[in-house]
């Protein structure tokens, strides 16, 4: 069983990092990039927004064999996502069909990285990150040429958060990304960029203010129940 304790420290201008003490030594962090010029309530901008988080272990002969179960990824206050306003697409859709996905709908992209096991089987999907109803987001991982099966869905669903930040994405692991065939997946790296591509004028991802820099946070669940909190920050 893995013991995750926290430590806060910076490993560059936008990272946060957690560190896990105990038998197993593994490091959580996350960063987060906006480009584009900071906006007003009045005059608001479109951002480009980039999100990756990292889970590694320090001894790399440990990943492969746990899992991260959720993730929760928490945004600035002065970023507003216009999801309600943009075409969606059903999860049904996404999964079996999404060149049926209606035009707009498709609102980003990115890459997974996962070791699998303890033979550390490596899998590299891309990801195609689609809205939907409901204040949620399709991330559809599409499984690399000549690699082991790494498709999948993930649902995050937008909620309302307090604070310094003004919303959160809730994204639960399904079990098929968290262990298959008696194999723990360690989803090592992973990427979504949300696009500058507009729908009616509006971007998927709009700045409404900022003095420095937009603040972020992560918080992960572990498969053995254990978590941890880190932090990344992004100049506007």
């Amino acid at each position: 069983m893995r013991k995750l304790g926290l430590i806060a420290a910076t490993l560059a201008a936008s990272v946060g990092v957690a560190g896990v003490a105990g038998a197993v030594d593994v490091n959580q962090s996350i960063k987060i990039k906006t480009t584009g010029k900071k906006g007003t309530k009045a005059k608001p901008t479109v951002l480009k927004l980039s999100v990756t988080t990292f889970t590694s272990a320090k001894d790399p002969a440990v990943d492969g064999t746990y899992a991260t179960k959720k993730a929760v990824i928490h945004f600035d206050k002065n970023l507003k996502f216009n999801n309600r306003k943009f075409p969606v697409c059903s999860l049904q859709t996404v999964a079996s069909a999404p060149e049926n996905c209606p035009a707009g709908s498709k609102v980003g992209s990115g890459y997974a990285k996962a070791t699998i096991g303890a033979q550390q089987i490596k899998a590299n999907p891309t990801i195609e990150a689609y809205n939907a109803a409901g204040g949620k987001i399709n991330l559809k991982l599409i499984k690399a040429a000549n690699e082991v099966d790494s498709s999948g869905v993930l649902v995050g669903t937008l909620k309302s958060d307090t604070g310094k930040y003004g919303s959160k994405l809730d994204v639960p692991i399904p079990p098929k990304l968290q262990n298959q065939l008696g194999l723990s997946i360690t989803l090592t790296e992973f990427n979504t960029v949300i696009s500058t591509k507009k729908y009616k004028g509006l971007g998927y991802v709009t700045s409404v203010g900022c003095k420095t820099s937009y603040k972020f946070g992560g918080d992960f669940t572990f498969s053995d129940n254990t978590s941890a909190k880190v932090t990344s920050t992004s100049k506007c």
